[in-house]
């Protein structure tokens, strides 16, 4: 594919509709699959029922981890999950690792283990070797090694990293210093000649939408501010937000004029055990526990998995430090590469971040993916998008002869406004007039939306009931599921009212608006 030839930037979809800002076409598949116990069962070589058990108990891991950290935090050490050569949660604590743990769990699955320092301790240090070298300019990378207890520093000149750190390893000899011939790198590809800001090529990752309930798509911040979006068809996309230093790798786009495209809360799995998977909740960096499946989409390397290996990774990143999560896969595959960049890193069902890069070459973890949490959307005013837009219900309503009443019109996810009600008769009541009535809502809003019926009425009539069939369709021409609802209009005599309805003085039931 020849970037350079391109004038705008070649923005191609991570996800379809949640990651995505239109569909690609893709043959049907499953939808609700599990393609992170697929993958997970495939690396392992167990059942996915028993991949399924094991990732299950990730959420009780990461409460455990949680409340040691907050318990102990003088005698607790870190867990991490094991998965070879048979599954197992390993515990460490630097006394009495046994009766320690005994006072939280009796599950044999968690095993205590004696360390020599506490987490607190390790990750202390690495904070203080972080704002040593930072304020003299060093350039680093380092991480927290649980299993082996100790802040693994790389740098590009061990002598003077070591000569800026020389009080610190005198009294810290679980700093291990080693050299390396780089150091992480975003994964966006630098282009020929920059042309209107065009010179990366990125992966979106997931749909969001901001306070006033915009939609809009999420990408890596080191990723261009112009960029277009190539689909069917290819879409503009206009910035809107970024931060990009330190610990924030992301920004945020709409969509800019043009026929506007479908977004949903889909990512796309190119390679992956099925096309596609909905995203319906987010999970934050506390709740994942060393060992933890972790997986990814990108435009180069596409779907690709790993465990969690690192959650306190820091760096330099455009100036300020930054802490990324690092996830390892266990043949040592790579994880990402140029161009995937922005894209999302999920689990089943769940959003985890966005990739930010990979480590530098020639070293132990170049083939690693370090990726933002989701923790961070909230710094440039997005939510995740975690539900399509579709109807959940319109209650059947009631009211008297000749008043308004008001039916409710009940709504998930988050449409793009202005918003079409279309709403079909499906049964009139005998003798009566009905007829389709539509309805537009042009402000952003909450659900439930709302109309009213009125029923026009001269004189007695029987209480009568309708059938009605709805659905709401958005700026963007995605149009929900159809909901069937009735209203009835209660019996009531009107003396000297005006004559209602059609010719010959049939009554009628009307919407407004």
């Amino acid at each position: 594919m020849d970037f350079g030839s391109r004038r705008s930037l070649r923005f191609v979809p991570a996800a379809l509709a949640a990651g995505l800002l239109c569909s690609l076409g893709l043959q049907a598949q499953p939808v609700g699959g599990d393609p992170i116990a697929v993958s997970y069962a495939q690396t392992y070589r167990v059942p996915v029922s028993e991949a399924q058990r094991r990732m299950a108990r990730v959420p009780a891991i990461a409460q455990l981890e949680q409340r040691l950290q907050r318990e102990l935090p003088e005698a607790f050490a870190g867990l991490y999950i094991e998965h070879l050569p048979s599954y197992r949660v390993v515990v460490r604590f630097t006394k009495t690792p046994k009766a320690l743990l005994a006072r939280y769990t009796k599950d044999p699955v968690f095993v205590a283990q004696l360390a020599p320092r506490p987490l607190e301790l390790l990750r202390g240090a690495q904070e203080e070797l972080a704002a040593q070298l930072s304020s003299s300019g060093v350039a680093f990378e380092s991480g927290v090694d649980v299993k082996a207890s100790q802040v693994n520093l790389f740098v590009l000149d061990t002598a003077t990293a070591a000569k800026r750190l020389s009080g610190l390893m005198a009294v810290a000899d679980y700093i291990k210093l080693h050299k390396v011939p780089a150091l992480m790198t975003p994964t966006a590809i630098v282009g020929g000649n920059q042309v209107d800001g065009s010179t990366q090529r990125c992966t979106t990752g997931f749909n969001v939408f901001n306070a006033t309930r915009e939609l809009g798509v999420i990408t890596a911040g080191h990723c261009d501010n112009a960029l277009t979006y190539i689909g069917s068809p290819n879409a503009t996309l206009a910035f809107q937000s970024e931060q990009n230093g330190g610990s924030l790798d992301l920004q945020w786009n709409k969509q800019s004029g043009g026929t506007p495209q479908e977004q949903s809360n889909q990512i796309k799995l190119v390679g992956g055990p099925q096309a596609t998977m909905d995203i319906t909740s987010q999970t934050t960096s506390a709740n994942l526990p060393l060992g933890t499946t972790v997986c990814k989409m990108g435009i180069t390397t596409n779907y690709t998995c790993g465990e969690v290996a690192d959650k306190n990774a820091q760096a330099m990143y455009a100036g300020s430090v930054g802490t990324y999560i690092r996830v390892h896969n266990a043949s040592n595959q790579v994880m990402t590469a140029a161009g995937d960049s922005g894209g999302p890193v999920f689990g089943t069902n769940t959003a985890y971040g966005l990739v930010h890069g990979r480590g530098g070459t020639g070293t132990p973890t170049h083939n690693d993916l370090y990726f933002m949490p989701v923790d961070h959307f909230s710094a440039i005013g997005v939510t995740l998008l975690k539900e399509k837009f579709a109807l959940t219900s319109i209650p059947n309503v009631s009211g008297p002869h000749n008043v308004s009443f008001q039916a409710q019109v009940f709504f998930q996810g988050v449409p793009k406004f202005p918003v079409q009600r279309k709403t079909k008769i499906v049964s009139c009541a005998m003798g009566w007039t009905c007829s389709d009535y539509n309805g537009t809502y042009t402000t952003s809003s909450t659900s439930p939306l709302t109309f009213n019926y009125k029923c026009n009425v001269t004189g007695s009539n029987p209480t009568s009931t309708f059938v009605w069939s709805t659905t709401l369709v958005g700026a963007d021409g995605v149009a929900t599921n159809a909901i069937q609802h009735t209203s009835t209009c209660t019996s009531t005599t009107v003396a000297g009212a005006a004559k209602a309805g059609g010719e010959g003085g049939a009554p009628s039931i009307t919407i407004e608006p």
